[in-house]
Protein backbone atom coordinates (compact mmCIF):
# COMPACT_ATOMS: atom_id res chain seq x y z
CA UNK A 1 0.00 0.00 0.00
CA UNK A 2 0.76 3.47 -0.72
CA UNK A 3 0.96 6.45 1.94
CA UNK A 4 -1.85 8.83 1.17
CA UNK A 5 0.15 11.51 2.72
CA UNK A 6 3.63 10.92 0.94
CA UNK A 7 3.72 8.45 -1.45
CA UNK A 8 5.74 6.26 0.07
CA UNK A 9 5.42 2.29 0.66
CA UNK A 10 3.64 1.80 4.12
CA UNK A 11 5.38 -1.39 6.04
CA UNK A 12 3.06 -3.42 8.67
CA UNK A 13 4.55 -3.22 12.30
CA UNK A 14 3.07 -4.65 15.23
CA UNK A 15 1.89 -1.20 17.71
CA UNK A 16 0.03 -2.30 20.96
CA UNK A 17 -1.21 -5.56 20.32
CA UNK A 18 -2.22 -4.46 16.49
CA UNK A 19 -1.03 -4.91 13.14
CA UNK A 20 -0.84 -1.15 11.40
CA UNK A 21 0.85 0.13 8.54
CA UNK A 22 3.62 2.70 8.74
CA UNK A 23 5.00 5.46 6.43
CA UNK A 24 9.10 5.51 6.91
CA UNK A 25 9.46 8.73 5.28
CA UNK A 26 6.37 11.19 7.13
CA UNK A 27 5.84 8.93 9.86
CA UNK A 28 1.34 8.65 9.15
CA UNK A 29 -0.23 5.64 10.49
CA UNK A 30 -2.78 3.44 8.42
CA UNK A 31 -5.25 1.88 10.88
CA UNK A 32 -7.66 -0.55 9.55
CA UNK A 33 -10.90 -0.86 10.75
CA UNK A 34 -11.65 -1.21 14.76
CA UNK A 35 -7.88 -0.95 15.30
CA UNK A 36 -8.22 2.51 16.84
CA UNK A 37 -10.49 0.77 19.72
CA UNK A 38 -8.20 -1.57 19.45
CA UNK A 39 -5.37 0.10 20.81
CA UNK A 40 -6.66 2.65 22.88
CA UNK A 41 -8.27 0.08 25.45
CA UNK A 42 -4.88 -1.04 25.55
CA UNK A 43 -2.35 0.57 27.67
CA UNK A 44 0.92 -0.43 26.84
CA UNK A 45 3.13 2.18 25.69
CA UNK A 46 4.08 5.32 28.37
CA UNK A 47 4.53 8.58 26.77
CA UNK A 48 7.08 11.16 26.91
CA UNK A 49 6.07 14.44 29.21
CA UNK A 50 7.60 16.97 26.72
CA UNK A 51 4.57 15.19 24.58
CA UNK A 52 1.74 15.41 26.80
CA UNK A 53 2.37 18.79 28.14
CA UNK A 54 2.15 19.80 24.57
CA UNK A 55 -1.38 18.18 24.11
CA UNK A 56 -2.31 20.25 27.38
CA UNK A 57 -1.14 23.18 25.77
CA UNK A 58 -3.37 22.33 22.68
CA UNK A 59 -6.64 21.94 24.95
CA UNK A 60 -5.94 24.71 27.31
CA UNK A 61 -7.36 26.67 24.37
CA UNK A 62 -10.70 25.63 22.52
CA UNK A 63 -9.42 24.60 19.32
CA UNK A 64 -11.68 23.08 16.55
CA UNK A 65 -10.43 21.33 13.61
CA UNK A 66 -12.41 22.51 10.44
CA UNK A 67 -13.76 19.20 9.09
CA UNK A 68 -14.75 20.72 5.80
CA UNK A 69 -11.25 21.27 4.70
CA UNK A 70 -10.13 18.47 2.71
CA UNK A 71 -6.67 17.82 2.45
CA UNK A 72 -8.06 15.24 -0.65
CA UNK A 73 -5.61 12.05 0.67
CA UNK A 74 -7.31 8.89 -1.33
CA UNK A 75 -7.24 5.95 0.84
CA UNK A 76 -4.80 3.43 0.60
CA UNK A 77 -6.91 0.19 0.34
CA UNK A 78 -9.80 2.20 -1.92
CA UNK A 79 -7.80 4.07 -4.46
CA UNK A 80 -10.72 5.98 -5.84
CA UNK A 81 -11.94 6.96 -2.41
CA UNK A 82 -11.22 10.45 -1.25
CA UNK A 83 -10.86 10.66 2.76
CA UNK A 84 -12.54 12.18 5.07
CA UNK A 85 -11.19 14.99 7.49
CA UNK A 86 -13.18 14.28 11.27
CA UNK A 87 -12.47 15.69 14.24
CA UNK A 88 -11.33 13.06 17.03
CA UNK A 89 -14.04 13.28 19.23
CA UNK A 90 -15.90 16.03 18.16
CA UNK A 91 -13.56 18.78 20.24
CA UNK A 92 -9.91 17.36 20.79
CA UNK A 93 -8.34 19.42 17.85
CA UNK A 94 -6.84 15.93 17.08
CA UNK A 95 -7.76 15.87 12.81
CA UNK A 96 -8.09 12.53 11.39
CA UNK A 97 -8.85 10.99 7.94
CA UNK A 98 -11.24 8.34 7.68
CA UNK A 99 -12.43 6.12 4.72
CA UNK A 100 -15.86 6.15 4.07
CA UNK A 101 -16.09 2.73 2.15
CA UNK A 102 -13.80 0.62 4.32
CA UNK A 103 -13.80 2.39 7.71
CA UNK A 104 -9.34 2.67 7.71
CA UNK A 105 -8.64 5.61 9.40
CA UNK A 106 -5.06 7.96 8.30
CA UNK A 107 -2.99 9.36 11.19
CA UNK A 108 -0.56 11.82 10.62
CA UNK A 109 2.60 11.48 12.44
CA UNK A 110 2.33 11.86 16.37
CA UNK A 111 -1.84 11.77 15.81
CA UNK A 112 -1.60 8.21 17.25
CA UNK A 113 -0.09 8.91 20.53
CA UNK A 114 -1.99 12.28 20.77
CA UNK A 115 -5.79 10.15 20.39
CA UNK A 116 -4.01 7.78 22.99
CA UNK A 117 -2.94 10.49 25.72
CA UNK A 118 -6.36 11.85 25.56
CA UNK A 119 -8.44 9.17 26.36
CA UNK A 120 -6.07 7.58 29.25
CA UNK A 121 -6.58 11.66 30.75
CA UNK A 122 -10.41 11.06 29.86
CA UNK A 123 -10.46 8.11 31.78
CA UNK A 124 -8.32 8.97 34.75
CA UNK A 125 -10.61 12.09 34.82
CA UNK A 126 -13.84 9.80 34.89
CA UNK A 127 -12.10 7.96 37.90
CA UNK A 128 -11.39 11.18 39.68
CA UNK A 129 -14.85 12.60 38.97
CA UNK A 130 -16.59 9.52 40.31
CA UNK A 131 -14.39 8.84 43.61
CA UNK A 132 -15.06 13.16 43.84
CA UNK A 133 -18.86 12.05 43.76
CA UNK A 134 -19.02 8.56 45.42
CA UNK A 135 -20.14 10.32 48.94
CA UNK A 136 -22.56 12.47 47.76
CA UNK A 137 -24.05 10.11 45.71
CA UNK A 138 -23.94 7.00 49.03
CA UNK A 139 -25.18 9.99 50.96
CA UNK A 140 -28.38 10.58 48.83
CA UNK A 141 -29.08 6.75 48.07
CA UNK A 142 -29.03 6.18 51.71
CA UNK A 143 -31.83 9.31 51.76
CA UNK A 144 -33.74 8.36 49.11
CA UNK A 145 -34.34 4.87 50.54
CA UNK A 146 -34.94 6.02 53.93
CA UNK A 147 -37.94 8.31 52.22
CA UNK A 148 -38.93 4.84 50.41
CA UNK A 149 -39.43 3.36 53.83
CA UNK A 150 -41.49 6.29 54.79
CA UNK A 151 -43.56 6.40 52.12
CA UNK A 152 -44.11 2.55 52.29
CA UNK A 153 -42.36 1.91 49.28
CA UNK A 154 -42.39 3.01 45.68
CA UNK A 155 -41.35 1.96 42.07
CA UNK A 156 -37.77 1.90 40.85
CA UNK A 157 -38.18 4.11 38.55
CA UNK A 158 -39.36 6.61 41.32
CA UNK A 159 -36.28 5.38 43.68
CA UNK A 160 -33.89 6.45 41.10
CA UNK A 161 -35.88 9.60 40.16
CA UNK A 162 -35.59 10.44 44.19
CA UNK A 163 -32.01 10.61 43.97
CA UNK A 164 -31.33 12.03 40.28
CA UNK A 165 -33.53 14.80 41.66
CA UNK A 166 -30.67 15.40 44.40
CA UNK A 167 -28.20 16.31 41.67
Amino acid sequence: MRCPRCGGELRTITYEGSNIETCPDCEGEWLDRGELIQIVRTVEKSFPPEMRDSLDALNENIFTVDESLQNQLSCPKCPDTELNRFNYASSSGVALDKCPKCGGIWLDKDELEKVQILVEEWHGKAKETAAEFAPLLEKYTAEAEMQNKKNGGMSRFGFINAILRRF
